[in-house]
Parts: C-alpha cells; structure tokens; sequence
C-alpha cells in the first residue's frame, strides 16, 4: 500500500505559492518542471510531522516564528552534495597561481600579512577546509600570516556539521594518504579535520538573499561561490554578484563553478583564465555602477574582456579571440570534471 506521501499531489497552484515563497525568502528559484521534485520531498517531511495537505505544510513554514521549519525546508530544496577538493584542476589553479599572486602582491606592499577568504554556500564544509589545507601548505615556511576563512550557508543544520568537521565515505575520495594523515585524525570510521585547520575557518548562517547582511562583507581577497549561484533567478544572481564585487578588495578574485558564467548577469569583472579554471578579477579602481548591476543590455557584437595572466600578443586575424578562448576552455573544464566524477562513481561502487 502506497505511503501517505505517495498518495498526495501537490497541484500547480500549490507549487507556485511554494516557489514564490523561496525565491521570495532565499533567491532561490524553481523551474515548472521542478513541481514533482518539490512534492517528493516535501511528502516525507510532512509524513514526519504529520501534516495533512500541503497547504497545511506552507503555513507551518510560514508561521513559525522561530524558522527552524523554513531551515528544514531549505535542506529539503537544496542539494548539499559536496567532498574535499572538488574539481581539482580549479583547486591547482588557485593553488599555484590566483594564491601566490595575491600574498606576493601583499607582500610587496608591505603592510600586515592578513588573507581573507570567503566560502560562500559552504554547506557541510567540505570546501572552506579544503582551502584552509591548501593555504596551510603553502604558508608552511612563512609563519606570521593571520588567515580568515569565512564560510556560509543558509541551513544551521548543515552548518552544524561543518563545524564538527567529522567526515567519512566517499566525501574524502580526492584527499591524498598524505594530506589525509597530516590534517584529520582518525576516530573509528571518521576523520576529523585537525585543530589546525578548523581554527582557520568561520562558520556563519547567512541567507545570499539578505543584502543588508551580504553589505557586512568587505576587504576580501579571494571569493568562492561555486555551484551555488544555479539554484537563483538572474535578478538575485545580479544582486549577489553586485554583493561579491563591492566585498572583495581591489585586485581581488573570485572563482565560481565550472558550469557557470557570469555572461549576462555582470560586466564589472575582469576574466583571467589559468590552465584548468577561469577567474573573475575586480580591476584596480574599479568600475562604474551600470556594468557591476548588469543593467545595460549587451549587444550581439560586445564581448566580455578577457585578460591573461601572461601577457600575450595581439590576436592574429586567423586566431580565435580571447572570449573564444574561454568558452572553450570552460568547455573542456567542464568535460574533464564530468569525466572525473564518472571515474569516481565506478570506482565507488
């Protein structure tokens, strides 16, 4: 006999209001094909509650003042699959590029040796203490640096995770026997992150929606928001966008997923393309407000600017241009991280 969750339909209706709530509290946006996605997962939390309709369910999550619902919710909609160095080329790339530039300019400048990194949509923590290893590594025989990881998400819940840092099973796949012995230590069939490493890391509930708390956000070096920005609506991604520019410092950069661009939603950045990943950079100076909000229209014959890390002469009347260039490593990034986690999933089972 079917569950009671099966045996309900959540109607066109109700998912709109449902849809309309989320992108209205979190930015978060549903396509229409999404409908059956949403009704699957909320049944199972409405069977745990006890909750008769959907209906019922949305005014649960509408009214509860203390919004521990609204955080279930969120951990229902989204998905938190995560595990340490993911796409591992973009990781070298900042590793052994995007890093090193950015503490030698600090370096040149001569002023207090501070690092500030933000890990935006940092779910269960995965990806900010990936970053903490790799500025671990590559501080280790230059003491004196104060390093600031600051990492969010939207769900406590899964923030609470991030913060015991106890890890098992397939999310530590890509960690090296090495890297794995040097920084957790074992605790029966978990690893936990070292002491070393957590006390680099700030975990902070933040709603990317919130633009009054995203404000807050400033003097950042380096920004990552990776597979995040696909779960909002253009005009939110051009909001939080407009909030990643205004947080990092001049010269900074910021690293989004491979499958994602910022075509049409900003013009504010500079791209900076390294072997294995593109990099959006906010120039020196700055730029005005129209190309940081996205608001003018593009026309067909504007291209984003591309800048390189070399320098590198003009392009001959044969070569492809450098946005071209970028499409089609973005392209390859892509391929290479799809065959990758395709390895990893005949190999896990």
């Amino acid at each position: 006999m079917p569950s009671t969750g099966e045996q309900r339909t959540l109607s066109v209706e109700e998912f709109c209001t449902f849809r309309e709530y989320i992108h209205e509290k979190s930015g978060m946006y549903f396509g229409d094909n999404k409908l059956y996605l949403l009704q699957s997962r909320l049944a199972k939390r409405m069977d745990d509650l006890g909750v008769a309709t959907y209906r019922d369910y949305f005014y649960r999550v509408k009214y509860d003042t203390s919004h521990r619902e609204f955080d279930e919710l969120m951990n229902l909609v989204t998905t938190n699959e995560t595990y340490y160095f993911r796409n591992e080329p973009q990781l070298d790339a900042f590793a052994t590029a995007v890093l090193p530039e950015i503490l030698e300019a600090k370096r040149k400048m001569g002023g207090p040796k501070t690092l500030r990194i933000w890990s935006a949509g940092c779910s269960t923590g995965e990806e900010p203490y990936t970053l903490g290893i790799i500025i671990k590594e590559a501080l280790k025989s230059e003491p004196g640096w104060n390093v600031e990881i600051i990492a969010n998400d939207i769900s406590d819940k899964v923030l609470q995770k991030a913060r015991a840092g106890e890890y098992e099973g397939t999310t530590l796949r890509y960690v090296k026997p090495d890297k794995l012995t040097r920084y957790f230590d074992k605790n029966g069939e978990k690893f936990v992150i070292k002491r070393e490493i957590k006390a680099l890391v700030k975990f902070v509930q933040l709603n990317l929606n919130d633009t009054k708390k995203l404000s807050m956000y400033k003097n950042l070096d380096v920004i990552f928001c990776r597979n995040v920005m696909i779960y909002f609506s253009d005009d939110v991604k051009r909001k939080i966008v407009r909030a990643y520019y205004q947080a990092l410092a001049s010269g900074g950069q910021m690293l989004i997923g491979h499958s994602e661009t910022l075509h049409g939603i900003s013009k504010a950045f500079s791209l900076k393309y390294y072997k294995g990943a593109l990099v959006y950079v906010k120039d020196e100076g700055g730029k005005d407000e129209e190309k940081i909000s996205g608001s003018s229209r593009r026309t067909s014959t504007q291209v984003p600017r591309v800048a390189s890390s070399r320098a590198v002469s003009k392009t001959g009347a044969g070569e492809p241009s450098g946005a071209t260039k970028a499409l089609e490593l973005l392209k390859k990034i892509k391929a290479r991280r799809e065959a990758q986690e395709a390895l990893a999933g005949k190999v896990g089972g």
